[in-house]
């Protein structure tokens, strides 16, 4: 197993959204910023900068991969539910396209205390086909009860059907990268409180 693209997060060191915002897609922005110690603001919904990449140059053609994310998140008291979420981008950098590849789907209800989720998606494509299809799974667990939701699917949600090129990587959205991801949590609820966090993030090839 090699980890071919990771996102720089930890368990020390996670990447956090939270706040007020119903129904929106709050995107994990990378750790790093424009100097030591600022925390960058993409990915955003404007701009992918800082997306994790699956990488081109026949490093997963014909290969079936991972990507891997953990975290939790506190839906705070007067919230209802919350759902994590990775999607594709067949964009540009500067101005992505993001589709939902993979869900938690709704998870509630709101806590004082943080609900811990994990996802495993399994993915595979070839350039000569151009396609990329898979199938993923998604745990939550409750805080106080220990009670795991699990969400199992088939092939993954809605995946963007574009000229998929695992050789040469795509002109869009950058020479090099198949396709880029960012994970993102979306609160059903605004409350100020509301909070999530990203400990893992990776491109994984077995």
């Amino acid at each position: 197993m090699s980890v071919l693209a990771d996102f720089q997060v930890n368990g020390a060191n996670p990447s956090i959204v939270g706040g007020l915002g119903n129904n929106v897609e709050k995107y994990f922005p990378r750790l790093l910023g424009t100097s030591i110690g600022v925390q960058s603001v993409a990915p955003s919904a404007a701009s992918a900068a800082g997306q994790l990449v699956v990488p081109a140059f026949n490093e997963l053609n014909g290969q079936r991969f991972k990507v891997v994310l953990a975290g939790d998140v506190l839906d705070f008291t007067g919230g209802t539910t919350f759902s994590v979420n990775l999607s594709a981008n067949t964009g540009t950098v500067a101005s992505p396209v993001y589709t939902i590849i993979a869900t938690t789907g709704a998870v509630g209800a709101a806590n004082t205390a943080r609900f811990a989720f994990a996802m495993e998606i399994n993915l595979f494509g070839t350039t000569a086909s151009g396609l990329v299809g898979g199938w993923y799974n998604s745990t939550t667990v409750a805080p106080a009860t220990g009670t795991s939701t699990v969400k199992a699917q088939g092939p993954t949600s809605a995946f963007p059907i574009v000229t998929n090129d695992f050789t040469k990587g795509q002109a869009i959205p950058g020479a090099g990268i198949v396709f880029g991801l960012v994970a993102s949590v979306n609160f059903a609820t605004s409350v100020a409180q509301n909070s999530a966090s990203l400990y893992q993030f990776q491109v994984i090839a077995d």
